[in-house]
């Protein structure tokens, strides 16, 4: 049972009624076989060793199971104990093939290697937009389809309407900076004067920043509407409309990107079937032209990635092929990673993580 679901050390130690760091060395050190020499050698049998110019760098290959190999792939990064770890899944299975402590296209393809041929079976490989894994994808898989993952561009559309809401809010602070500024000096000018030239009334000591018409200043309100720019409109509480009312009132950029980032959202609609796929080309072809006349820096700069990725994005309505494996399978690994209080012994924790993925 340890060895089968080796994440759950806890329970066990709880139904024991042993501390968890003690059950926790006891499985380490006796319970299991990881101190076997065998189990050592086998940890490491995949690792490779690049020789640089200052120093070698060992890559860990804990996992090369070509046996998890299929027709549909996912490719994706994981940040584990400081490093980066280049996770390839199976779509359907979800059993993880190879992760290896890099994300450097050359290492990983030094990794990728040890599967050989096994990787002409690969007929669809899902990744996200980075040009490292769109090398690694080209050079090989040949006989693979490339769909740019669904989830990872919605998510980039999404942050690049947060970004310019950012910028907005970091403007508001810069006002009220200067303002601030402005307001001491002339508290300054009047003790020093006893007097005004703007008038009788006399100045707070206090600054007190500009309030909209809900009480909240401009930072503090940019701030609370990140939350609905999340949502499409029609998932808005009530709440969360009036606010969105308030917001595009003040701020009309941040209405027409968040426009056009919700059209873009909508291409994605699940309704929309195989015979369709003209239509959803042309449909992606007149959101980029659009967009190009907006004029907002953060929207072009999502429409750039999308005009460079064409092709593999639309290639979702081809294969209909997801990350969204690879997706559960990081969630599963933050979930062990969790539960084993961080990975301490990174050693011991690529052994537990053998068992279960």
């Amino acid at each position: 049972m340890v060895s089968k679901y080796p994440f759950e050390l806890k329970v066990i130690s709880y139904v024991l009624g042993v501390s968890y760091n003690t059950f926790y060395k006891w499985y380490k050190l006796h319970l299991s076989d990881f101190k076997k020499p065998e189990t050592q050698d086998k940890l490491h049998q995949y690792d490779i060793k690049n020789t640089g110019t200052s120093r070698q760098e060992t890559i860990l290959v804990p996992l090369v199971k070509p046996e998890h190999i299929g027709e549909q792939m996912a490719i994706d990064e994981k940040h584990i104990d400081g490093q980066f770890y280049t996770i390839l899944t199976n779509g359907k299975t979800g059993k993880v093939a190879m992760m290896a402590s890099t994300v450097n296209s050359t290492e990983i393809g030094q990794c990728l290697n040890y599967f050989g041929d096994k990787l002409k079976q690969v007929s669809t490989i899902t990744r996200d937009l980075s040009p490292t894994y769109e090398k690694v994808a080209t050079s090989h898989f040949s006989n693979a389809t490339q769909v740019a993952d669904k989830y990872h561009i919605v998510q980039q559309a999404i942050e690049s309407i947060q970004e310019l809401r950012i910028r907005h809010k970091q403007e508001a602070l810069s006002i009220q900076r200067k303002e601030e500024k402005e307001h001491r000096e002339s508290y300054k000018k009047y003790k020093q004067s006893g007097s005004i030239s703007t008038g009788n009334e006399k100045p707070r000591k206090k600054y007190t920043p500009k309030r909209l018409e809900n009480g909240e200043t401009r930072p503090e309100f940019l701030s609370r509407c990140n939350y609905l720019l999340y949502k499409k409109s029609h998932q808005w509480t009530e709440r969360q409309r009036k606010r969105a009312e308030l917001l595009f009132k003040h701020y009309p950029e941040i209405e027409r990107a968040y426009e056009y980032i919700l059209a873009f959202r909508n291409w994605y609609d699940p309704a929309i079937n195989k015979s369709n796929f003209m239509n959803k080309e042309n449909q992606l072809w007149n959101w980029i032209y659009d967009v190009e006349t907006c004029k907002i820096d953060e929207l072009l700069n999502f429409r750039n990635t999308v005009e460079n990725n064409a092709d593999y994005i639309l290639n979702y309505y081809k294969k209909y092929a997801t990350n969204a494996i690879a997706e559960s399978t990081n969630a599963r690994i933050q979930g062990y990673i969790r539960d084993n209080k961080g990975t301490r012994d990174i050693d011991f924790f690529h052994y537990r993580l053998g068992l279960v993925l």
